[in-house]
């Protein structure tokens, strides 16, 4: 049966910006449920900038960002999830783990599950008239960077260093600026509810991502969904998910 879009209005504007310390902005999607849409975040250096993450991609991202940031642009996905790597493609610089590269290139399985989350009860407001939700798919394209741990983002008086995190999925990095204590971490952490339960397809290499973060002299943590938040946050949160894991494990054991 064909699909009928559900009645709704027509947004005046698709992104929200905010400012954070540092030359940092978070965008968002601001017509998609928080749960279904990530922020993404532009650092700007003096010569270039970063954009970490894209969004859905519903509306490109790419304009406004290239606009705002005012300096050539390198968009990183920090996994292949549609709300995190759906705007990439429109980059001319895409950077990416080497095993998200092929989600990324033919994004057919991450396609079929994009509509348990970004739907009608998830979409707020159409970008045009008689837009469908239902036909949404991400867009493929190839990186022209791939990245791994050790790996830096050089924008020009400021660097951005590439970290592995495996656990969550195949691919998996965050990036971190030492000079401000600023990681991004998309999936990797973040600070609110997100539907069901969803246990990583590696707990004992999350449970090591979670540790390594903790290691980290963080001040400021910038992820996928939500919302940045401080150092005492992250600990508590990285707590929570290390108890969580333990908890898991210990169902499962005989």
């Amino acid at each position: 049966m064909e699909h009928t879009p559900a009645a709704k209005p027509v947004a005046e504007t698709w992104f929200s910006i905010e400012a954070h310390d540092g030359d940092i902005l978070r965008f968002r999607e601001h017509n998609i449920d928080a749960y279904a849409s990530g922020d993404f975040w532009l650092v700007r250096g003096n010569d270039e900038a970063l954009v970490v993450d894209t969004g859905c991609g519903i509306v490109s991202p790419a304009g406004l960002v290239y606009a705002v940031a005012g300096r050539p642009v390198t968009a990183v996905a920090l996994n292949c999830y549609y709300d995190h790597a759906g705007g990439w493609a429109a980059f001319d610089a895409r950077a990416c783990h080497p095993l998200d590269a092929p989600c990324l290139e033919a994004p057919d399985e991450e396609n079929v599950s994009v509509k348990e989350y970004l739907n009608d009860g998830t979409l707020w407001a159409l970008p045009w008239a008689e837009y469908d939700v239902m036909a949404y798919a991400m867009t493929p394209a190839r990186p022209t960077r791939l990245v791994d741990e050790g790996d830096v983002f050089d924008l020009g008086g400021r660097c951005l260093e590439v970290l592995r995190a495996p656990g969550r999925e195949p691919g998996g990095i965050v990036v971190w600026e030492a000079a401000t204590g600023s990681l991004f971490t998309s999936d990797m952490l973040y600070d609110g509810e997100h539907g069901p339960a969803w246990p990583p397809e590696n707990p004992t290499a999350y449970a090591a991502t979670l540790e390594g973060m903790r290691d980290l002299p963080v001040s400021r943590v910038y992820p996928g969904h939500y919302g940045a938040f401080g150092r005492a946050r992250m600990l508590a949160l990285i707590d929570e998910q290390l108890a969580d894991l333990e908890d898991r494990c210990r169902e499962k054991r005989p």
